[in-house]
């Protein structure tokens, strides 16, 4: 996301990270990358939580995920993965920004 956040933002999204990691951790990762977007820090696992989204140890840790939310704050896309590998591609993730923003406007 990082090499396309601009596309992002031209499609009408924003696009915004969550971290399992204390807030130290989040800034000295954050310092050593170029990340255009904000990244929120949820240590105790409350937004994770909010989303279905589980440590497994079969994901080693952590389970990826990705959802569009409207403005609405209605959910447009979700895919939640066991590998990081199964996230889709931005290019997918920009198209459907885009068909939302034609429509409504969308948060990603």
């Amino acid at each position: 996301m990082t090499e396309q956040h601009q596309e992002f933002l031209d499609a009408g999204a924003e696009v915004i990270a969550l971290v399992r990691d204390t807030l130290e951790a989040a800034q000295t990762y954050l310092r050593e990358h170029d990340i255009p977007f904000p990244c929120m820090v949820d240590p105790e696992h409350k937004v994770y939580d909010l989303y279905e989204v589980k440590s497994k140890l079969m994901s080693l840790g952590q389970r990826p995920a990705l959802f569009v939310i409207d403005r609405d704050g209605i959910v447009r896309y979700a895919c939640l993965g066991w590998q990081q590998w199964e996230i889709p591609s931005n290019d997918e993730v920009l198209e459907v920004c885009r068909s939302i923003h034609c429509g409504a406007g969308a948060a990603a």
